[in-house]
């Protein structure tokens, strides 16, 4: 899938992917950690009835 949309993120297909399938994604942040220049964050998405963080 990402090789066949060069130039496109991993989040924008998925949001895509949601759409064509009627169901958008839904992000909860899970964690914010790290300096204030260089933050990592977890979130958790679910589309349907799957989530994976």
């Amino acid at each position: 899938m990402l090789a066949s949309s060069p130039g496109k993120t991993p989040i924008s297909l998925l949001q895509e992917y949601g759409t064509r399938i009627g169901r958008t994604p839904g992000y909860d942040l899970l964690k914010a950690e790290g300096q204030a220049h260089q933050p990592n964050f977890t979130f958790r998405v679910t589309v349907g009835d799957v989530s994976c963080t």
